[in-house]
């Protein structure tokens, strides 16, 4: 995989085509497995499935493509989801896994309302351990650091589109805008207020008559 020294998901997306094509020898949803088994032997996982499958990610999306199969795909295409997990497994400490997952959705500019896309890279690592801990607390009641991984409940059928989907969601900018634009909406100059007149201007009148 291409080293890349920028943080902007365009670079990002470009230097990993070739991760996406990896990704696409292994095409359908993954299979539920066993987490803590998986993260253990150090097991991995690539693939990619069509971005229709992930209902809840297009709740609040325009209309996407549509790509059913790998047929005239290529690896920069919308539509599809890439993924990979990695298991990792050190002594004196909880067995890891870390997601990758990669997608590019048509979106609208909120402040031109014209079409865009959102690239979207997310790379997580998870501790994956039997029972939740406190919120905000490790084993020894402390508070967490916030550079400790996420937590996942170990899970003998893990649902690990659920977990793909989930991340995508969180990645998702509140409000999508280019980079620059210019506002859709029309300026709207104020009109000039019309001189109040006092009520006691109008007694005062009354009064001369």
């Amino acid at each position: 995989m291409v080293a890349v020294e920028s943080d902007d998901p365009i670079n990002i997306w470009l230097s990993d085509n070739a991760w996406r094509e990896s990704c696409q020898a292994h095409w359908g949803l993954p299979k539920r497995f066993d987490l803590m088994r998986f993260a253990r032997d150090r097991q991995q996982i690539q693939g990619a499935f069509g971005l229709m499958s992930a209902k809840r990610l297009l709740e609040d999306l325009p209309e996407q493509t549509v790509v059913k199969n790998l047929a005239g795909v290529p690896a920069d295409s919308s539509g599809v989801i890439w993924f990979e997990l990695a298991g990792h497994c050190e002594v004196g400490r909880s067995p890891q896994v870390r997601l990758k997952a990669q997608a590019k959705l048509a979106w609208i500019c909120q402040r031109c309302m014209q079409p865009m896309w959102q690239w979207v890279n997310e790379s997580v690592l998870f501790d994956v351990v039997r029972r939740e801990r406190p919120i905000n607390q490790n084993t020894e009641g402390e508070p967490l650091d916030s550079d400790v991984p996420e937590e996942l409940v170990t899970d003998p059928a893990f649902d690990l589109c659920a977990l793909i989907e989930d991340q995508l969601i969180l990645a998702l900018p509140y409000v999508p805008k280019h980079d620059s634009c210019e506002s859709a909406a029309p300026v709207v100059m104020d009109e000039p207020e019309e001189p109040k007149v006092s009520p006691f201007k109008g007694l005062a009148a009354l009064k001369r008559r």
